[in-house]
């Protein structure tokens, strides 16, 4: 269902969602059609936002403000432990976040920092992962030896990792892709997945 929050927020980019207090607006009126994924992680994208800020769409989906929104929507129970890569190459910084503080960080960062070129999120308690790109296209939601992993890759990687999970990782419980343009897509393995990839890319041009 993540992949639908953001397939929904790219058909839409130009929507603007206000965090006043505890309430979320939603300017303008929401289409029928993404309803039910805005419904379903109201929380979510409250929990993205400080409380004032007015951030559209489209800007929900760049590494540093889709990062808390990711987080939230996997759930913020624990302490985070937040690796950031600016450059590619670059050494990299290892930070332990309060999960009140994920989306404070973010959205500072949105606004003072360059694009990261890696960001890599998990909480101490395990149970997922979440790495972001820069220059991110698809994304691979995957639920495999009791964690959930959620990577926002671009394509060429994106393939590379399913092929490396292929080999090392069990079967998966649950798998999704999702390229930016197309609709969610469910897979049965890791090589149905890829397929599917290869298949968008390819068409694609």
């Amino acid at each position: 269902m993540t992949l639908a929050l953001l397939h929904t927020l790219h058909e839409n980019p130009s929507l603007a969602f206000h965090r006043v207090g505890e309430g979320l607006k939603v300017i303008p009126a929401v289409p029928p059609e993404a309803r039910p994924a805005l419904a379903h992680f109201k929380t979510a994208l409250l929990q993205a936002l400080e409380d004032g800020e007015r951030v559209e769409a489209r800007a929900l989906l760049s590494p540093w403000r889709v990062l808390p929104l990711l987080g939230h929507a996997l759930g913020v129970e624990a302490p985070l432990v937040l690796t950031i890569y600016a450059r590619e190459g670059d050494e990299p910084r290892r930070y332990l976040v309060p999960p009140g503080d994920l989306t404070p960080y973010s959205a500072w960062a949105s606004k003072n920092s360059p694009p990261p070129w890696r960001l890599h999120l998990f909480p101490t308690t395990g149970g997922w992962a979440l790495d972001v790109r820069g220059g991110w296209e698809v994304a691979v939601e995957a639920l495999a030896g009791r964690t959930r992993y959620l990577l926002l890759l671009p394509g060429p990687e994106a393939r590379a990792w399913l092929e490396a999970a292929g080999k090392g990782l069990v079967r998966p419980e649950e798998l999704s892709v999702w390229r930016r343009g197309e609709t969610p897509f469910t897979a049965k393995g890791w090589d149905e997945a890829l397929a599917r990839l290869e298949e968008v890319a390819h068409a694609g041009g």
